[in-house]
């Protein structure tokens, strides 16, 4: 089902903890395992020359220029690789105006085939004027590209004849009284298959620029009392489970049960091995 998901952030010159972390990010979005396609528009859609591009842009800005932004959308599973594409191509253009420079990564095949992910890299100045030309860092900026993807997105469904659409809104605002779940990631939903969960623990995290303080601590402990993502995402899908719904699932197991037990009965032919299979099937 398709899910609206979008995180805008940016690296800014003096805000960054490293130098030349937008090259890092590059480096970072398009590794190969991860990748699936990469495509831009007036900056370099090779990896090495993007990150270059992006050194040099950041060796001769101001001392507090912004460097890049960063925008992170879930791709509708609904659309095909090329239909994914041209709904990226299609925000892109138009976020930037046809005038800044734009890199998108789509992650969307091994681990991420059911997660398909696009890691848009934007930098907000005209390669022709120098200048800012679409205003990445003023206020609202973030409620703009969202309104602008779930417009583009529904857009894409639409033209694919499908009913699907992405809502920007919270659950609360749409009506839907049901809590969220949350992202879970590749590394939780491993060691939630090894029978494991994360440690729970206090956690610092690096502020944006020109809040009050650099830093700030949140104590996880008092959060997700001991769960894990994995863990919280199914106790919520089960408070969504309605009676219904359970007793609809125990009666087709108890009828696959009864189906396996009779073909048992009717089919003494069948070699040891097969029938200790579907013996352990039932049990």
């Amino acid at each position: 089902m398709a899910i609206y998901s979008l995180h805008h952030s940016s690296i800014g010159k003096s805000t960054q903890d490293e130098p030349y972390t937008a090259a890092a990010h590059i480096r970072y979005i398009t590794r190969a395992r991860a990748l699936g396609r990469l495509e831009g528009e007036r900056m370099p859609t090779d990896a090495n020359e993007a990150m270059d591009y992006l050194k040099e842009a950041e060796d001769t800005g101001r001392k507090n220029a912004r460097v890049i932004d960063k925008v992170m959308l879930a791709l509708p599973v609904e659309l095909d690789g090329e239909q994914r594409a041209a709904l990226v191509r299609s925000f892109a253009e138009a976020v930037t105006k046809g005038r800044a420079p734009w890199l998108a990564a789509f992650h969307d095949r091994g681990k991420d085939a059911k997660n398909p992910h696009c890691h848009l890299v934007i930098r907000d100045r005209d390669p022709k004027t120098g200048k800012r030309a679409i205003g990445m860092s003023e206020a609202g900026s973030t409620e703009r590209l969202r309104e602008l993807w779930e417009d583009h997105a529904n857009a894409a469904l639409a033209e694919a004849g499908l009913k699907v659409r992405i809502d920007r809104r919270t659950l609360e605002e749409q009506g839907v009284r049901r809590k969220p779940t949350i992202h879970e990631g590749v590394r939780a939903r491993r060691l939630s298959k090894e029978g494991r969960t994360p440690p729970s623990r206090r956690r610092s995290y690096r502020n944006q620029p020109r809040t009050r303080s650099r830093t700030r601590e949140v104590d996880y402990r008092k959060l997700d009392k001991g769960l894990s993502r994995t863990a919280y995402n199914r106790r919520i899908r089960l408070e969504r489970e309605s009676e219904q719904d359970r007793w609809a699932a125990i009666d087709a197991d108890r009828q696959y049960r009864e189906i396996e037990h009779l073909r048992g009965i009717h089919r003494p032919d069948l070699d040891d091995g097969v029938a200790r299979g579907r013996k352990r099937k039932l049990e």
